[in-house]
């Protein structure tokens, strides 16, 4: 909570501190206590004669005060224990019949606690109360008023109260101008925003940056990026000199329409000028090299970064693993992977599984891959992540082409456990490794266990377990299995060779018999 009260405190000017304690009646009441005053009064929202007494109407909240900014949190924590049990109609009702303001600066503290909450509404709804508490707005008051707007999304209400508060004489601070500022850019109206930036008026240094970044950031965000270049070369030698965050924002909008290379430009000229670049601006640049299909150019860029001092974090190695996998560098991908796994940086858990893929496919003609493609897939499986079964197929695949039958048979079966529909390519080329090894009785058992789980052996593989059954002389296995074959019906193009074998060729063990009777 106290991350979402900071940003707000910049919105207000300073002041002197409060001396109201607020505090709220959780169960269904909402109260605010004053503090010792040299003129004891109160008021009440539900009042219809109230006694005039002297109000504040200077800018007086001190956001910088320590006080000040643990009753805010206070009362912000009340609101939101408040919202869980009450509807927004109720809150309101509890607010207007147990509270009571002294000065502008209380009631500043309400409808600023309820924007942090975003009771938006209710914020709105208080505000109108205000002339029958006899309390004049101030700069404060208007400035809270414009970011609750903001907060909403109505930006046409957020300028109208900008400009009732100007039109009152109030000039609000620059942190009030950059809020709605960089509000309108993020909705695209990028106009709004400049005349506001206008408005602005000679503010400090640091804040006529902020405001330029905001603009710069909207005109990117809209496609206007060559006036978001233009605006940026005007801020150089000038005042507002453009920092870290104002290259920044245009390179993004280059990198969006496919002018990456210029991007780079604007870097290098940036670490010219003396700008300290920082991890998201290289990030930018690498999202888009990986657009751009230029893959091997983001790997330089993270070479760079370590150049500058500027280590690349989760975001910088899973956008080049991206880019290197899409434009299928498996190679390179690989290595990435494995410096980033050295860092202590956890990869993206798609992207692994897109990594093993890739890596499967390419092990049937680079064998040493596929010692790879498992670590990484026992990484994922360590993670706890549930392998996708796309991953797990292809992995199998590949274990049957390396001759990793033992783990082959593995995975199939965690296939089996986490319910993936089965492939028949998959045991089919399982069945086919099986037996080019020997292994005819780990064959049969898989179609005992394809079956078991309601596939259908395809006929390729009852041909290949005939055939290997003929070759071995065991005729009654073969026979059965035939038999069950047919019983499904599927007609396999090799039969029992009954003609050529010999009597004793004829007994067959139970072991066998008992995996053959649960295919018949």
């Amino acid at each position: 909570m106290s991350s979402s009260v900071r940003t707000c405190y910049p919105v207000f000017q300073p002041c002197t501190p409060l001396s109201t304690n607020i505090a709220t009646k959780i169960n269904n009441t909402i109260s605010i206590r004053l503090g010792k005053t040299t003129q004891s009064t109160t008021k009440s929202f539900s009042a219809t004669n109230p006694t005039p007494i002297k109000r504040t109407t200077r800018n007086d909240l001190n956001f910088d005060d320590t006080a000040t900014r643990f009753r805010i949190k206070g009362l912000v924590h009340r609101i939101r224990a408040l919202s869980t049990s009450n509807t927004k109609l109720q809150m309101l009702q509890i607010i207007e019949k147990d509270s009571d303001f002294q000065t502008i600066s209380d009631f500043n503290h309400l409808l600023m606690a309820l924007v942090i909450a975003q009771e938006l509404d209710i914020c709105l709804s208080i505000f109108t109360k205000l002339p029958s508490l006899l309390l004049v707005p101030d700069c404060c008051t208007h400035s809270i008023m414009i970011r609750c707007h903001c907060e909403k999304n109505d930006m046409e209400e957020a300028k109208r109260a900008l400009d009732t508060a100007l039109e009152k004489g109030f000039t609000p601070d620059a942190a009030t101008f950059i809020v709605l500022i960089n509000s309108l850019c993020k909705r695209g109206k990028v106009n709004k925003a400049r005349e506001v930036f206008e408005v602005m008026g000679r503010e400090s240094y640091k804040a006529r940056v902020q405001a330029h970044n905001c603009l710069l950031k909207g005109l990117s965000y809209v496609g206007k990026v060559d006036e978001a270049l233009e605006m940026l070369m005007g801020m150089k030698g000038t005042l507002s000199e453009p920092d870290v965050y104002s290259y920044t924002a245009v390179m993004d909008g280059l990198c969006k329409i496919g002018r990456s290379g210029e991007a780079m430009e604007l870097l290098n000229e940036a670490v010219g000028m003396g700008v300290v670049p920082n991890v998201v601006m290289f990030n930018t640049l690498l999202q888009g090299y990986s657009r751009e299909g230029r893959p091997m150019e983001g790997v330089t860029v993270l070479e760079m970064m370590k150049e500058y001092g500027c280590f690349p974090d989760c975001v910088s190695y899973n956008t080049v693993l991206h880019g290197l996998l899409k434009w299928n560098e498996v190679v390179v991908a690989i290595g990435v992977y494995k410096e980033m796994v050295g860092l202590g940086l956890a990869p993206n858990t798609r992207l692994m599984g897109t990594l093993v893929r890739r890596l499967c496919k390419r092990s049937w003609k680079e064998k040493g891959l596929l010692q790879d493609a498992g670590e990484v897939f026992e990484k994922i499986k360590k993670s706890g992540s549930v392998v996708d079964q796309g991953t797990l197929e292809v992995m199998v695949q590949a274990l049957c082409e390396g001759k990793k039958l033992d783990q082959a048979l593995v995975n199939l079966k965690e296939m089996i456990r986490l319910g993936y529909s089965l492939e028949l390519i998959t045991f089919d080329r399982l069945i086919q490794r099986l037996c080019d090894g020997g292994r005819v009785d780990d064959a049969i058992s898989t179609l005992v266990l394809l079956q078991a789980n309601g596939g259908v052996p395809s006929r390729v593989s009852y041909d290949m377990l005939i055939k290997e059954l003929n070759e071995e002389g065991r005729l009654v296995c073969a026979s059965n299995l035939f038999g069950a074959a047919l019983k499904l019906g599927i007609v396999p193009n090799r039969e029992p060779k009954v003609n050529v074998m010999k009597r004793e060729g004829l007994e067959a063990d139970p072991g066998e018999l008992v995996s053959l009777a649960k295919l018949a």
